[in-house]
């Protein structure tokens, strides 16, 4: 299983389906053979893939998309200008190539995604009635990540395809679990080499390989890359973690945390209060219960405190009080705070 990536998810995708991932640049000629053209960033698992080939005509290219008003387009449709009328296209092709396929391209559009499947949360006490926060929960994963938030709600989406889709990994043998007769693991998926210490909660969760889940942590309906630990007394809901983190918080909600940073546990993203969704970046996100986004080997201390929404970006050293660190984030450095998925110079 490992750590269920987005990347990792298209891997496995093509795999599924008999096809072999071949990387070219932009203005490289499409391999000859090639059945599917998308571009990298493209989220897409496997029984999306084989309902876009089922679609696949004869001659000419078939294009997918995400029918409108359902939960999947919010998730890769929230802080974007987007047509909330019409199906999201997204940069996935499949049928007969004779040059490379473009977004404006007059080409058939397929919508290949499930209608509007999901699970809902309370998000009580934020928000404006009624007081719910939808996840995908699709048979048929697809999305088009292009800024922060579309990264979580989109992984979130394939936690829950997971979770309803894949048998639980046999705790026997090499690699097996090692879960402390005190602690509890409900609905969740566990990689290889995973180590669950006493009174420790896992529920509705991917744990990729080689993850440690100290005593007494609470981790709830998220994604755990693989090489994590906790510290005592963590709680964590609805977190995606990349690969390789350090993390201790008592309850981060809702954030995209990059590779290799170092969490400590007063760290906070605070909301403006009830009634009110969270603004990311000027724009409305249409969710009422968002935390943020954390950048890669960034290193969080103690009784930080964020506003919900913010992006921070790879390598920040942030505290509360400067002993604690030798380095601070300035005003600089969080004017580029956006994390917009093609910027080159942010690395989540």
């Amino acid at each position: 299983m490992g750590a269920l990536t987005l990347r990792a998810l298209v891997d496995s995708a093509a795999a599924d389906n008999g096809l072999t991932v071949v990387e070219i640049d932009a203005d490289d000629a499409i391999p000859a053979g090639a059945v599917v053209v998308g571009d990298a960033d493209v989220v897409v698992n496997a029984a999306a893939l084989r309902a876009l080939l089922a679609k696949a005509p004869s001659t000419g290219v078939v294009q997918a998309a995400v029918a409108p008003h359902t939960t999947l387009f919010l998730a890769s449709s929230r802080v974007s200008d987007v047509d909330r009328r019409q199906p999201l296209r997204v940069p996935l092709w499949a049928g007969a190539f004779t040059s490379p396929p473009t977004m404006n391209d007059a080409v058939d559009v397929a919508v290949v995604a499930d209608e509007d499947a999901h699970v809902v949360v309370d998000t009580r006490p934020y928000g404006a009635a009624p007081h719910q926060l939808p996840i995908a929960n699709v048979q048929r994963l697809l999305g088009w990540p292009r800024h922060w938030v579309h990264v979580l709600e989109l992984s979130l989406a394939a936690l829950q395809t997971s979770l309803s889709t894949t048998p639980s990994l046999q705790k026997r043998g090499a690699g097996a679990p090692q879960i402390h007769p005190t602690a509890k693991v409900v609905r969740s998926r566990l990689g290889k080499n995973v180590k669950i210490e006493a009174h420790a909660s896992i529920v509705d969760s991917v744990l990729g390989d080689d993850v440690l889940v100290a005593d007494h942590s609470v981790i709830h309906g998220s994604v755990i890359g693989d090489g994590c630990r906790t510290l005592v007394d963590t709680h964590l809901r609805r977190c995606v973690c990349l690969p390789g983190s350090t993390l201790s918080n008592l309850d981060m909600q809702d954030a995209l945390l990059g590779r290799e940073i170092f969490l400590t546990t007063g760290v906070a993203f605070f909301h403006d209060g009830p009634g009110k969704n969270v603004v990311v970046d000027g724009v409305d996100s249409g969710r009422a219960v968002l935390g943020g986004a954390i950048g890669r080997r960034a290193m969080l201390g103690s009784r930080a405190l964020f506003r919900c929404g913010l992006a921070l970006p790879a390598f920040a050293v942030v505290v509360a009080r400067p002993e604690e660190s030798l380095g601070k984030l300035d005003d600089k450095g969080l004017a580029r705070a956006h994390m917009r998925m093609g910027d080159r110079s942010v690395d989540v």
